[in-house]
C-alpha cells in the first residue's frame, strides 16, 4: 500500500490539487443543506481564506480547531507519526554506536526524509481540506443556530473528508491481501454514501445531492 500511495499519489502535484477539490465536490454540497446554497458559498469562501492562518478572529472557533488538530481530526498525519514515536517505531533512528549500526541507521534517516518530503504535497492537501471544512462548518453552525458547532464541524469533515480506518472497511478488506485489493476504494464508497444520506435527508438534502452531482 505504501509503495501505491508512492506511484501514484505521493510527489504529485497534480493529486495534490485534485486532492484540494474535495472541498467543493463534497463540503460545499453537503454545507448547503443548512441555509442554502448562498450561505455555503459565502461560508466555504470565508473558510478558504482563514485556513491559513494562525488566528481566525473567533476564539471560540480557534480553540474548537486546535482541538480538532491536536486529535487528529484536522492532522491526522501527524497524530500517527506521534502514535509511532511513542510506540518506538518513530521514523528516525540514532544507530547503536557501531559502524554498521550507525551507517544502517543514517541511511533509514535519509530513506524517512525522502518518504516525508514525498508524501508532503498530499499531507498539506488534506489538511488544507480539513481546515476549511472545520471552519466553514463551525461558522455554518453558530449562522444555523445548530447546537454544539464543534461536534457539528467534526462531522462535516467525517461525512465530507472520509474516515479511513480499518473499522470503516467491509470484513474482507481488512486483512493483508484485501486492504491491499481496496487501496484507493475508500474515497469513492464514503463519496457515494455522502450521496446517499444526502438523498434520504428531506428536500435541501436531494437538492445537496443534486448540486455534488
Amino acid at each position: 500500500r505504501g509503495l501505491l500511495f508512492a506511484q501514484y499519489i505521493g510527489g504529485s502535484v497534480a493529486s495534490a490539487m485534485v486532492n484540494m477539490t474535495q472541498p467543493l465536490t463534497m463540503t460545499f454540497p453537503w454545507l448547503s443543506q443548512y441555509g442554502g446554497v448562498a450561505s455555503a458559498a459565502k461560508q466555504m469562501t470565508a473558510a478558504m481564506k482563514d485556513q491559513g492562518k494562525k488566528l481566525t478572529g473567533d476564539s471560540k472557533l480557534d480553540a474548537a480547531l486546535h482541538r480538532a488538530e491536536e486529535d487528529g481530526t484536522v492532522s491526522p498525519q501527524e497524530v500517527h507519526q506521534l502514535m509511532q514515536q511513542s510506540q518506538g517505531r518513530g521514523a528516525l533512528q540514532s544507530g547503536d554506536g557501531t559502524v554498521a549500526g550507525d551507517a544502517l541507521a543514517k541511511a533509514n534517516n535519509a530513506l524517512s526524509k525522502l518518504g516525508l518530503a514525498w508524501g508532503k504535497l498530499f499531507g498539506v492537501a488534506e489538511q488544507f481540506n480539513r481546515r476549511v471544512t472545520f471552519i466553514a462548518a463551525y461558522r455554518t453552525a453558530i449562522a444555523q443556530g445548530i447546537a454544539n458547532p464543534d461536534a457539528f464541524a467534526r462531522k462535516a469533515i467525517a461525512e465530507t473528508q472520509g474516515v479511513y480506518n480499518k473499522g470503516n472497511k467491509p470484513a474482507w478488506a481488512r486483512g493483508a491481501v484485501g486492504s491491499t485489493l481496496f487501496t484507493f476504494k475508500q474515497y469513492s464508497i464514503a463519496y457515494i454514501e455522502m450521496l446517499s444520506r444526502m438523498a434520504k435527508n428531506g428536500p435541501e438534502g436531494k437538492k445537496a445531492a443534486l448540486l455534488a452531482l
